[in-house]
């Protein structure tokens, strides 16, 4: 008897129709949460024209079989797409979605989950982090609340809702599968929540939520290689939304500031037997930017920002880049033995110099009291040939040559020797096109 009530306890865990009644406790409050959320997702399309693309096109040979002139262009009229969208006002109509959908459209259209549709004004676009607000004219709608999507933690449970290959209203459920994704070559700025929930193209500009209904994310489609979720998705997150949209709904633009410097991440090196502190060193210095007016040298090795520690590449350009102009920081920076506390306050990033066109951009140099990195007082490297070990370290003809292992050059031989050996490390320090960089030498 006692084996056999062993048994039935045992089935009456594992019972299937025992299990169902809980499993309809979690599906109903899944249910009631999406059907909370669903009417503040919208979707989104757009009619656009352009200039029609093409490889084939793009061949001298077809152009001119096809009698076609260099300077002649297809333009491709009535171009659709579809994507989707979150209420975050209802009464002002205000709704996020994605930039790369609305841009470049000619004419932008909402349908509600109730199956109204409004054409929307756009209000403000945000290339860095792909968003975009627009705004329909209508009332008491539903949107979402905002969520705190700094307290998220790897294994929470989500859902995304839009209007994937044009199917709207569709949900997918799944976790956050990680935080603080970077490096996916999507857009300027990269933060991502990543997720197992199902993203797929026509998700971007839509939702995520977390189980409350809160809005944790906006969907960022990255595509996959064959176009479809491959149970790696990606988000904002609402923190970062929730900044740029309240800038686009005021002014139709986010202003950022511009701080004119690059880090690298600096490894820890031993010394004897003391151990330098890990930090990021800035090896691009743009000269006449508010880093280098006010103290910032090439080489330095930042610590902290506003006595917060970055780690990471990445992660210190989000910061700089969420900052406004006009924005006062203080470095954490390590010159040598001594550390330095450096004041700086960041300009408009539209006042950064445009150097792509190398052949009109006019380079203005400091006083000769500037920092070095920024004097052309060093040797000119007249003629870099292609092949050359100079060459082969990311040194071009035309780049003056300020420093070697952080003094300044003091002959040829001493130059030749530094590109051509093979034993050690050394850094180069030059001057191009009014940005100092430093190359490291291995």
């Amino acid at each position: 008897m006692l084996k056999i009530s062993r048994l039935l306890v045992l089935a009456a865990l594992f019972d299937p129709f025992g299990g169902a009644a809980e499993a309809t406790g979690i599906d109903a409050g899944v249910s009631a949460m999406l059907e909370r959320v669903q009417p503040a997702v919208v979707s989104i399309r757009t009619v656009s024209s352009g200039i029609f693309r093409s490889e084939m096109l793009e061949d001298p040979n077809v152009r001119k079989v096809l009698g076609l002139p260099d300077e002649v262009f297809i333009i491709q009229t009535g171009a659709t797409a579809t994507g989707s969208g979150v209420i975050i006002n209802g009464e002002g109509g205000y709704i996020i979605t994605s930039r790369h959908l609305v841009a470049d459209a000619d004419d932008v259209s909402v349908t509600l989950a109730d199956g109204r549709v409004f054409h929307a004004d756009r209000v403000g676009e945000d290339a860095p982090t792909d968003l975009a607000v627009i705004r329909i004219d209508a009332s008491k709608l539903a949107a979402l609340q905002w969520g705190n999507s700094s307290e998220l933690k790897v294994g929470e449970f989500v859902a995304a809702i839009g209007s994937p290959f044009g199917l709207a209203q569709t949900a997918t459920f799944g976790i956050v599968s990680g935080l603080g994704r970077a490096g996916l070559g999507a857009d300027e700025y990269q933060d991502y929540i990543q997720t197992d929930a199902a993203i797929n193209p026509g998700n971007s500009g839509g939702a995520l939520v977390n189980v409350s209904g809160e809005l944790i994310g906006i969907a960022r489609g990255i595509a996959a290689p064959d176009q479809t979720s491959t149970g790696i998705g990606f988000a904002i997150p609402s923190n970062i939304v929730a900044k740029i949209v309240r800038e686009l709904i005021s002014h139709g633009e986010y202003k950022r500031g511009w701080l004119g410097l690059s880090v690298t991440a600096a490894a820890d090196a031993q010394d004897g037997s003391a151990t330098q502190p890990t930090g990021l060193i800035v090896n691009e210095l743009a000269c006449n930017s508010p880093a280098e007016r006010q103290g910032v040298r090439l080489g330095d090795v930042i610590t902290g920002l506003d006595d917060r520690a970055f780690s990471t590449e990445p992660a210190f350009r989000n910061a700089i880049s969420l900052l406004p102009a006009n924005a006062r920081i203080t470095l954490d920076v390590r010159r040598g033995e001594r550390s330095h506390k450096l004041d700086v306050t960041l300009s408009d990033s539209a006042d950064r110099p445009d150097v792509s066109d190398q052949g009109s951009v006019v380079i203005k140099f400091p006083l000769a009291g500037g920092p070095p990195a920024c004097v052309p007082a060093g040797a000119v490297l007249v003629d870099v040939a292609p092949g050359s070990a100079a060459y082969t370290i990311g040194l071009r003809t035309g780049d003056y040559l300020t420093a070697i292992n952080g003094k300044p050059p003091v002959s040829a031989d001493q130059i030749g020797s530094v590109l051509e050996s093979v034993e050690g490390n050394a850094s180069v320090d030059i001057l191009r096109a009014g940005t100092a960089y430093r190359i490291d030498v291995q």
